[in-house]
């Protein structure tokens, strides 16, 4: 077992996220799970990552993980060796910042309702008749804290372009798109690959927003592949 792999989760996740992938591939590497729930800006989230993390890794990130992954890579190009974007974008798409804020005010009032209301974006639609994930995913919601969900959303608010990062990135890049990612503009994937230097994008059927767990053997899979292949 050789290099390190720090996973990211998005908005309200934790290590639940990232299960299969610690499991399964921590035979080839040495995994760990950063959240990022007690910062109030992208850069307070990616100094977190660096100052937690040592030497040289790769780095996995979903959703808001992929947002902080991209300033991570771009602040340390020699320290990111695969980068991994997960169900992420670059660019503010409009209404997008209006949502988030409107998401964490209802947040502040109703967790539940608030949660609830989003729900029905995450997944590919055919997996909303497995009631027992719905149910599984609903409870690894609330583990979070309100204040975590409202620093993360308020960060993304303020924030929310990766566009000026993207020159910066030298890791070689797999972006990872749910086929029926809802949440994400459909353009942004394939944006987001054609515009790093080693960036390349892999599309996985039958998910949605939540692709770490929706489909966690075909995105293991590729991860695999990923992380031993050789230089880009």
């Amino acid at each position: 077992m050789t290099g390190r792999l720090v996973l990211v989760p998005g908005v309200g996740g934790g290590p639940w996220l990232w299960h299969h992938q610690l499991k399964h591939l921590s035979d080839l590497v040495r995994t760990e799970v950063v959240v990022l729930d007690a910062q109030d800006t992208r850069a307070e989230m990616a100094d977190h990552v660096l100052d937690r993390v040592t030497g040289t890794f790769s780095l996995a990130g979903h959703s808001l993980g992929g947002w902080v992954a991209q300033e991570v890579a771009a602040r340390a190009p020699d320290r990111v060796e695969k980068l991994f974007l997960c169900d992420t974008w670059t660019r503010s798409a409009p209404g997008t910042v209006a949502y988030l804020e409107d998401y964490r005010s209802h947040l502040e009032r109703d967790r539940d309702g608030a949660l609830e209301a989003h729900f029905g974006l995450l997944l590919a639609p055919g997996r909303y008749a497995d009631r027992k994930f719905c149910r599984r995913l609903r409870s690894w919601q609330r583990r979070m804290p309100v204040a975590g969900y409202v620093r993360q959303l308020g960060a993304l608010a303020r924030d929310y372009a990766t566009v000026d990062l993207l020159p910066h990135i030298e890791a070689d890049t797999l972006v990872v798109r749910g086929r029926h990612d809802r949440v994400v503009h459909p353009d942004e994937a394939p944006l987001l690959a054609s515009s790093l230097r080693h960036g390349s994008l892999a599309l996985i059927e039958d998910a949605g927003h939540c692709t770490p767990i929706e489909q966690p053997q075909a995105l293991t899979a590729v991860m695999r592949l990923w992380l031993t292949r050789g230089p880009a």
